[in-house]
Order: structure tokens, then sequence, then C-alpha cells
């Protein structure tokens, strides 16, 4: 009987250490999964704290990118525009300078005019004076509109160019080769210039013929036609040329726009 209780005794003894070595090492299992869960969610929370920092500072970097590119183009149009301004001011001092020739010329023109004006007063054929007058008001309206139209042609060429500037400047800034359209620009400035100047010089020029006798009236009209018909022909010329260097500009973009098509 002694024995069987101590049995029983030992047996409980052995079943409840047992059972606390079980719910010991469940402890431990719940703890450890418990550790790893939280680091596991420390870990995604930091990766997303990563994250978002780096798209913060792309952004950041984007803006700085953007607010530095539109400065350049803020400062590439202002060196457009001062350019524009200096070209202008180029063409405004050249007149300047012509000027003088000009009012030197309608000086010497004016006193031809009214040598003119005496000779054909003199002529006594009532038919071949009006003829003769008829024929100097015809050239002087001939000479004033077709240097008006050069004139208006000339104005739009420029305006053209300088829109061309700005167009340049802003492939410029993001970070295209346009030396080459910048030389034509160049040289289209110059040959507007050229042609400005001879059409200028042109329309302050007068055609009143000489008349010695009425004999060679017929000669001295076709004389001073065909000089005007040359001058008109020379200031046209030059309208043509300074049309073709703007074109060509126009054409040496285009091809870059079609390598590199701006944004």
């Amino acid at each position: 009987m002694k024995l069987k209780t101590a049995l029983v005794i030992l047996l409980s003894s052995s079943l409840l250490f047992f059972g606390y070595s079980l719910v010991r090492a469940e402890e431990e299992i719940v703890l450890t999964t418990t550790g790893k869960v939280e680091d596991e969610r420390q870990n995604i929370k930091n990766d997303i704290l990563e994250q978002k920092e780096k798209r913060e500072v792309v952004q950041i970097t984007r803006k700085v990118e953007r607010e530095e590119k539109k400065e350049e183009i803020e400062k590439k149009k202002e060196e457009i525009k001062e350019e524009r301004e200096t070209f202008q001011e180029t063409l405004k001092t050249e007149r300047e300078e012509r000027k003088t020739k000009i009012e030197e010329m309608k000086a010497d023109f004016k006193a031809k005019r009214e040598e003119f004006k005496t000779k054909i007063e003199a002529i006594k054929d009532e038919r071949k004076k009006q003829l003769a007058q008829k024929i100097d008001d015809r050239m002087s309206t001939v000479n004033k509109n077709q240097t008006s139209r050069m004139m208006e042609a000339l104005g739009k060429l420029t305006e053209h160019i300088g829109k061309l500037e700005e167009k340049v400047s802003q492939v410029k800034a993001n970070g295209e080769d346009v030396s080459e359209v910048e030389g034509l620009i160049t040289k289209a400035k110059t040959a507007i210039s050229t042609a400005l100047a001879a059409v200028e010089t042109q329309v302050a020029k007068d055609y009143a013929f000489t008349i010695t006798d009425e004999k060679n009236l017929g000669q001295s009209i076709k004389s001073s036609y065909e000089i005007l018909s040359q001058d008109l022909k020379n200031a046209q010329t030059l309208l043509v040329k300074a049309k073709e260097a703007v074109v060509s500009a126009f054409k040496a973009f285009e091809k870059i726009r079609k390598i590199s098509p701006t944004p």
C-alpha cells in the first residue's frame, strides 16, 4: 500500500513538472514569434520611411532642376531680348548715320528738281511737255510704291528673325546644339541690315531727267527710266538675299526640331 501511494505521488510530480515545462516552452515560442513579428513590422516601417524619404528627395531634386531650368530659360530669353534690342539699336544707329548722307542726296536732288521744272516749262511743244510731266510723276510713284513694299517686307523679316531667336533660346536651354542656327541668324541680320540701307537710300532718290533740248527729250527720259529700273532691281536683289537668309535659318532650326523635338 505504501509502495502504491509512493508511485502515485511520483507520477503526479512528474506530470506537474512536465506540464510546467510545456507551458514554459509555449511561452518562449510565443515570445520568440512575437519578437520576430515586431522586428518584421519595424523593418517594414523602416522600409516605408526610407522609400518616403527617397521620394521626397527625388521630388525636391526635380523641383530644384525645374527651377534651375526655368531660371536658365528666363536668362536665355533675357539674353535674346537684349540681342534683339541691340539689333534694333544697331539698325537705328546705322539709319542715323545714313540720314546725313540721305539729306545730302535730297539737297542735290532738290537742285536737279528745280532745274527740271525750269527746263520743262521751257518746252514749247505742249504735248511733249505734258508727256514729260506725266512720265516724271509716274517714275516717282513707281519708286515710292516699290520702296514702300520693300520696307514692309524687311519689317516682317526682322520680326520673323526675332521670333526665331526666341525659339532657338528655348531649344538651347534644353541642351541642344544650335550653333549652326545662331550663325545663320547672324547672317540673316546682316543681310536685312544691308537691304534696309539700300532701300532707305532708294526712297530718297529722285529721277528728274536732264533736259538739254526738245530733240533729246526722249533719250533723257529713257536713260532716267533705265537708271530707276536698275536701282530698284539692285534693291530687290538685296531684299531677296535677306529673305533667303531668313529662310535658311528657319530650315536649319526645323532640322533640329525633327531630330530632337522640344518638349
